[in-house]
């Protein structure tokens, strides 16, 4: 198997953007036997960018970008890798020996709340955007979650998923539905295979640093 690494970059002066480097050192740092390509990170946008949802909709084409980029290659995987995330040393191996068409490893909000304290959550099937419910910490430690009866979203920060989930799906951001969670929906939807590994616990900069994630959620698991 060989995985192609995408990363969404904005190059807007955005304060997270500045990580970009030091995240990607984590990707030479991965124990697998599976082929990791280079990492592909995307041309800067151009124009402005004016607020929030101007964001999040160049960033969603951003997403496509990489899509089409890895199409291209004869990879059998895409990993999607946001600037500020920190991947642990397990990653890549963990995500892809679930065998499933889309995984991804869990991470903190930037603006952390107790009741929204990791990035996932329970989707609603009936829901056109599936609406994320996010769960505190204490009641995914340690679990898989996610299957066509109780579907699940883990964000794209730190997202591995199988070729074929590409054959008709793109990320797509629409006025009430953020690309993140409406992708994680239309997955479900097409009767693809998905998962969140909650064992895969990603830093996210600047507050999250992976070397203090433990301390973290030992912290919260103190609270709950």
């Amino acid at each position: 198997m060989k995985v192609f690494v995408g990363v969404p970059n904005l190059a807007t002066d955005d304060v997270y953007e500045e990580y970009l480097p030091y995240v990607l050192t984590y990707l030479s740092q991965q124990e697998t036997t599976t082929t990791i390509m280079k990492p592909y990170i995307t041309p800067p946008h151009d124009g402005v960018l004016l607020n929030r949802e101007e964001k999040l909709k160049a960033l969603a084409g951003r997403m496509n970008n990489i899509v089409e980029k890895f199409l291209s290659t004869d990879a059998t995987h895409v990993f999607f890798l946001d600037g500020d995330v920190e991947i642990p040393s397990n990653t890549i191996e963990t995500l892809i020996n679930h065998n499933v068409d889309v995984v991804s490893g869990v991470y903190p909000w930037h603006d952390f709340d107790k009741s929204q304290a990791m990035m996932f959550g329970r989707m609603s099937k009936t829901s056109p955007c599936g609406n994320l419910r996010p769960r505190i910490w204490g009641y995914l430690k340690g679990r898989v979650v996610g299957s066509t009866e109780e579907p699940w979203s883990g964000g794209t920060g730190c997202l591995l998923a199988s070729r074929r989930v590409f054959e008709n799906i793109r990320f797509i951001k629409t006025d009430e539905c953020g690309f993140d969670v409406l992708f994680w929906k239309h997955v479900y939807d097409a009767g693809f295979s998905a998962r969140v590994d909650a064992n895969i616990v990603c830093g996210h900069l600047p507050n999250f640093p992976l070397i203090n994630i433990a301390d973290w959620l030992y912290s919260i698991e103190e609270e709950e």
